[in-house]
């Protein structure tokens, strides 16, 4: 009889450190989140890159090599060549010349 009411014991002790475990690591998973820098505003979810164009400028021409996205894009104020690496959706590299 002694035994099974060291066992019972024994049991609600492992049963509450389990609640205090979940309790304790979702405080820990809350404050994470509350000092977890904001996401930036442009960003769309599940989107590898956002690529924001002046008004009034279109996408002439795209194309791939070599793990790049080149971009050819026409604006009021010339012509843009923007590189990106597809890998990390990045803006690598950006040529702009004159009208």
């Amino acid at each position: 009889m002694v035994l099974v009411i060291i066992m019972t014991g024994l049991i609600v002790l492992a049963l509450l450190g389990v609640v205090w475990g979940f309790i304790r690591q979702s405080q820990i998973l809350m404050a994470a989140r509350a000092h977890a820098p904001a996401s930036a505003p442009n960003t769309m979810p599940g989107a590898a890159a956002v690529l924001t164009l002046a008004p009034g400028a279109r996408i002439v021409s795209a194309s791939t090599d070599a793990g790049k996205l080149v971009l050819h894009v026409q604006t009021a104020t010339g012509g843009e060549v923007e590189i990106i690496d597809l890998a990390t959706g990045k803006l690598t590299a950006q040529v702009k010349t004159a009208p």
